[in-house]
C-alpha cells in the first residue's frame, strides 16, 4: 500500500473515517521528466502521480481496478498517473479547510463559489493565466467570458467545469395530476400563473380521494430559493438578502423589499394557509415523496431522474428565466495547488478531461463493464449504467458536452442550449472585495438563516419579514449595501 499522508490520516482519526484515495496516497514524488528510467535494476519507466481532491459519495468500491485503467490510458496520453480522492459530501468543508489551510500535498482541487475567493487570498492555488497558451483544447472549449469570470484581480486561478454553467429552474408536476386537473401547465412559468393549476389539483385531488388531496407543492426547510435567485445575483456574497436584477439592474438592492419577491412570498404564504404546502416544510430537511408539484434546478430531460425519485411520471414547465451570473459559473471549479510540482501537467491533464470522451467517460460513468457499458440507441452510442454504482461526482470533473450521453439522454443539447439563451447579470465579472466588511457579512448571514425556512416557505408573513429586515440592519447590512455599491460603481468605471 502506498502512504497516506500524515494529514489526511490524522484528520479522518479525528472524524474516526476511514477515507483515502482508493485506500491508497500516492508519494507524488517522480521525477520531472516523467519518462526517466529510474534504475536498470527495474527496467521500469516512472511516471508523476498526480492527487485529484473531488467530493462525492465517497471512494467507489471497485477504485483500484478503474484506476488501473485509468493509469494506463494516461501513461500513452500525457505520460502521467492520477489518483482521485474522493471526500464524502458530510466531510468535504473540514478536510478541504485543512489540506488547504496546512499546505497539504495534493495538485488538483475541486471548490466553488463559497471559497474560492477567500483560498486564491490565501494564496493556496497557482496562477494559471499564462500558462493557458499551453491548452488550447480549454480556451476552445470553455467561453471567454466563463473563464473571465474565475479571474481575481485580473489573473486566473481555476477552470471552471462547461457544464449548467447557467442557471434554470423548473416546476416538476406529477403527470397524471396535470393531465386530470391542469393541462395548460406548460404555459405556468411563475408562481401567479401555477396557483389555478395547483388549486385545481388539490379540489380534484381531494374529490378523488374522500377528502384525501396529498401534497400540492413539496418544500424543504430551504424553501423555494429560486425566487430570489432567479431575479437576483448575489455576485458571491451568499444568502444575505443583497442583490442586483438581472433583469435591467443598475445597482445592488435589499431583495426582500423589492416588490417582486414580496409577490411571490405573499403567494407563498397564501399556499401555506390554505394547506396547500407541506406543513412541515419549515423543518423537513429533505422533501422527497409523492406531491403535485415541486421545484428543481435542470434541464428539460433531467425528468427522467426525477420521475424516478418521485415514484410517477412527471413533466416540466420552466420557472422564469434562465440566468447565468458569476454564481451560476462558479459551481463548480478545478484549481491547481500552488505548490504542485507538476502545474502544467495538472492543466494538461484537465484539456484531456474536457475534450478526450474517453477519459471523460472514465470519470463520469466508472469502470467498463463493472458501472457501465457501452450500447446503441437509434443509431447513436450510448452509456447504460449497470448494478455496481460509481461515487464520483461528475459535476465537480470538466464538461458535460464531450461525454457519451446515457440511454434516453440527448447529450446535453438542452444544456447547452440553455447557457446560449441564459439572461447575463449586469454584474457578470464584478467580484467584490469582502475583506473589510467580512465581520457584517457573517452576522447577517447568520440573521437570514434564523429566518431563512420561515419566509422561505411561506410558513411567516410580512410581520416576520420585517423582523428579519430590522435584525439584519441591526448587524450591519447597510454597511455592507454601501460598501458593495461604491465597489460595484468603481468596476463599471
Amino acid at each position: 500500500m502506498k502512504r497516506i499522508t500524515a494529514m489526511l490520516l490524522a484528520v479522518l482519526m479525528v472524524l474516526g473515517l476511514f477515507t483515502a484515495c482508493g485506500g491508497q496516497m500516492p508519494e507524488n514524488t517522480a521525477p520531472a521528466d516523467p519518462l526517466q528510467n529510474q534504475g536498470a535494476d527495474d527496467g521500469m519507466e516512472q511516471f508523476p502521480t498526480l492527487i485529484w481532491y473531488q467530493v462525492g459519495k465517497g471512494q467507489p468500491a471497485n477504485y483500484d481496478t478503474w484506476q488501473a485503467k485509468v493509469n494506463a490510458y494516461l501513461e500513452e496520453k500525457l505520460g502521467i498517473h492520477l489518483d482521485v480522492c474522493v471526500i464524502p459530501w458530510g466531510d468535504w468543508g473540514n478536510l478541504r479547510s485543512v489540506i488547504v489551510q496546512k499546505n497539504e500535498p495534493y495538485d488538483l482541487m475541486f471548490t466553488d463559489m463559497s471559497t474560492y475567493t477567500s483560498d486564491v487570498k490565501m494564496d493556496a492555488f497557482a496562477d494559471l493565466t499564462d500558462l493557458m497558451a499551453e491548452v488550447p483544447g480549454l480556451t476552445d472549449l470553455i467561453p471567454g467570458a466563463y473563464l473571465s469570470a474565475c479571474k481575481v484581480g485580473g489573473r486566473l486561478y481555476g477552470i471552471p467545469c462547461y457544464k449548467d454553467s447557467s442557471m434554470t429552474n423548473f416546476f416538476v408536476w406529477t403527470k397524471s395530476h396535470v393531465d386530470a386537473y391542469f393541462p395548460g401547465y406548460t404555459e405556468a412559468h411563475t408562481l401567479q400563473q401555477i396557483d389555478a393549476g395547483l388549486r385545481a389539483i388539490d379540489a380534484g385531488q381531494n374529490a378523488a380521494n374522500g377528502g384525501a388531496g396529498g401534497t400540492g407543492l413539496l418544500l424543504n426547510q430551504d424553501g423555494l430559493s429560486c425566487i430570489v435567485g432567479n431575479k437576483y445575483d448575489a455576485c458571491t456574497l451568499g444568502s444575505i438578502g443583497i442583490g442586483i436584477a438581472y433583469d435591467g439592474g443598475t445597482e445592488f438592492v435589499s431583495v426582500f423589499e423589492q416588490p417582486d419577491v414580496l409577490a411571490d412570498l405573499e403567494q407563498l404564504q397564501k399556499w401555506m394557509e390554505d394547506g396547500l404546502i407541506n406543513s412541515d416544510a419549515a423543518i423537513l430537511p429533505d422533501a422527497a415523496g409523492m406531491c403535485s408539484v415541486s421545484v428543481a434546478q435542470g434541464w428539460p430531460s433531467a425528468a427522467g431522474s426525477w420521475s424516478e425519485s418521485r415514484g410517477e411520471e412527471v413533466v416540466v414547465s420552466q420557472f422564469e428565466n434562465t440566468v447565468v451570473s458569476n454564481d451560476t459559473v462558479l459551481g463548480s471549479i478545478t484549481c491547481i495547488a500552488k505548490s504542485s510540482e507538476h502545474k502544467l501537467e495538472a492543466l494538461k491533464l484537465l484539456e484531456l478531461v474536457n475534450t478526450d470522451r474517453t477519459l471523460r467517460d472514465m470519470l463520469w460513468y466508472g469502470e467498463e463493464g463493472v458501472n457501465f457499458e457501452y450500447v446503441e440507441e437509434d443509431g447513436v452510442r450510448k452509456v447504460q449504467k449497470l448494478a455496481e454504482r460509481w461515487d464520483m461526482a461528475a459535476y465537480t470533473q470538466g464538461t458535460f458536452f464531450v461525454a457519451t450521453p446515457e440511454v434516453g439522454s440527448n447529450g446535453y443539447r438542452e444544456v447547452k442550449r440553455q447557457n446560449e439563451n441564459a439572461i447575463l447579470s449586469p454584474a457578470f465579472g464584478f467580484i467584490p472585495d469582502t475583506t473589510g466588511i467580512r465581520g457584517e457579512i457573517n452576522a447577517v448571514s447568520a440573521v437570514f438563516e434564523e429566518y431563512k425556512s420561515l419566509v422561505m416557505t411561506g410558513t411567516c408573513g410580512q410581520e416576520e419579514i420585517d423582523s428579519m429586515l430590522s435584525d439584519m440592519r441591526a448587524a450591519g447590512f447597510d454597511t455592507i449595501l454601501r460598501e458593495i455599491n461604491a465597489q460595484y460603481t468603481a468596476w463599471k468605471e
